[in-house]
């Protein structure tokens, strides 16, 4: 049983690493969500200033600005998650093809000085 329940988890925990992946056109949007925030809180500002209320108008800005950026610093975020997977899978592959290059010399040294590399008449 416990085992089971082991399993499950361990499951549950890949299934969830996969979901949390960084996605490309998260960044994208984040940063269209920035613009989009900044184009309302001027929209009302614009509005607020017709009025003659400057002040509110003032706080609009802020509010859209202040949105403006933390949807930036979202996609900024992403956009480094994205570039790090990438980077990370370039290292791995680099690793596995020196890895593969060591063994293969390695072999071929034992090969010599075993003499095993020579051919029998």
């Amino acid at each position: 049983m416990k085992r089971l329940a082991l399993c499950l988890v361990t499951a549950a925990g890949l299934l969830s690493i996969t979901a949390v992946a960084a996605d490309p056109d998260k960044a994208a949007d984040d940063y269209k969500k920035s613009g989009k925030k900044v184009a309302k809180g001027t929209k009302e500002a614009g509005t607020d200033l017709k009025h003659g209320e400057v002040v509110a108008g003032a706080k609009d800005v802020g509010k859209g600005v202040g949105g403006s950026a933390k949807a930036a610093a979202k996609g900024t975020a992403e956009g480094a998650k994205v570039a790090a997977d990438k980077t990370e899978d370039v290292g791995e592959a680099a690793a596995n093809k020196t890895k593969k290059g060591a063994k293969k010399a390695g072999h071929a040294v034992k090969d010599a000085v075993d003499g095993h590399d020579e051919q029998k008449p």
